[in-house]
């Protein structure tokens, strides 16, 4: 099935309505699309926001539509033609700050930090076989199997480590792993397997504050890039290149140490001013305080979440936070 396919009537009635800007209640999206809503929709923004990982959001993204103006309590959205401003935007000006002056963009609240991980987590058990499930298989298997050292195990996390990645946009054409085979992966997965490493796994966001920890967290990535880059080159005269995204994706999926440094995170962290985005101790200091800040709130849904059986460590929440986040702000913020 096409993306969208499932949301089509929706496509079709947006692509002849004939307006750049209309407001539709819940129950006249519902109507013209034949079926339920499911119960998310009326729970949370965050499911109407112009994400690919929502598939309604195709019924109007195909259409050449955004949302906007998401009112859960009178369940009314708004869409608006992409390209069409009601309201052309003021020429910006420039404003003077001293060295000393911190230019900070508007903090996440703790309040949409837990809807996002909630719409985050809600797609990972609607579908149990989604990619979403990908990460858990994936640090499940390293953290059962940690003091299995073995050729046979470390082969098997090869595999969880191979299609995790595959997920999560680590096999695109330009990256060097498409390539190669799953094999590829076994010097990084035995470095990771390395005894000195165990503190990094699940780690708290207090201990992840420690010097000593980041110490680690600096050496293993580093042999993670090492390891990579001696491997044959994908492409003549190219070594290959961990970035820090799969640097930092291959962290989170079998230590749970860090969050996926990818696209969608470093927006999110930027926009709300939460860290630089690049993937240093310094950023990771700051996503850990940010998660110390709001720990009783945390702590409270990281339980709840854990009892599908993957003990979710803090990072791991961080991660989805930001993702979903990213993807919420893509439209509005202009790096």
């Amino acid at each position: 099935m096409a993306k969208g396919e499932k949301y089509i009537e929706l496509t079709s009635y947006l692509e002849k309505c004939g307006k750049d800007e209309l407001r539709l209640t819940f129950s006249e999206i519902k109507s013209i699309l034949g079926c339920k809503l499911i119960d998310s929709a009326y729970k949370y923004p965050a499911l109407w926001s112009n994400s690919e990982s929502n598939p309604i959001a195709f019924g109007w993204l195909n259409a050449g539509y955004n949302t906007r103006n998401v009112d859960i309590p009178n369940q009314t959205i708004e869409f608006v033609k992409t390209g069409y401003e009601a309201f052309p935007k003021k020429s910006k000006t420039t404003v003077q700050t001293t060295p000393k002056q911190a230019v900070r963009k508007n903090s996440l609240s703790i309040e949409t930090a837990l809807e996002n991980i909630k719409v985050y987590f809600n797609a990972t058990v609607e579908d149990k076989h989604g990619r979403y499930m990908s990460w858990r298989h994936c640090y499940d298997n390293f953290v059962s199997l940690r003091t299995h050292r073995d050729d046979k195990t470390v082969d098997y996390l090869c595999l969880h480590l191979a299609f995790y990645l595959a997920s999560w946009g680590m096999y695109r054409g330009s990256s060097f792993l498409l390539q190669k085979d799953y094999k590829v992966h076994e010097p990084v997965v035995r470095i990771i397997m390395e005894e000195k490493y165990n503190p990094l796994c699940g780690i708290t966001s207090e201990e992840l504050m420690e010097d000593k920890n980041l110490d680690l967290l600096d050496d293993i990535s580093d042999r993670i890039r090492r390891a990579y880059a001696e491997e044959r080159p994908s492409f003549e005269g190219v070594a290959n290149n961990a970035t820090d995204t799969l640097v930092s994706k291959i962290l989170l999926g079998a230590l749970g140490c860090v969050p996926a440094y990818d696209r969608y995170y470093i927006l999110a962290v930027k926009h709300y001013g939460i860290s630089s985005g690049n993937y240093n101790r310094n950023s990771v200091r700051d996503i850990a305080k940010y998660y110390i800040d709001n720990k009783t709130e945390f702590e409270a849904i990281r339980h709840q979440m854990s009892e599908c059986g993957t003990e979710y460590p803090p990072m791991k929440l961080m991660d989805m936070c930001m993702w979903q986040a990213g993807f919420s702000e893509e439209d509005e913020v202009k790096e």
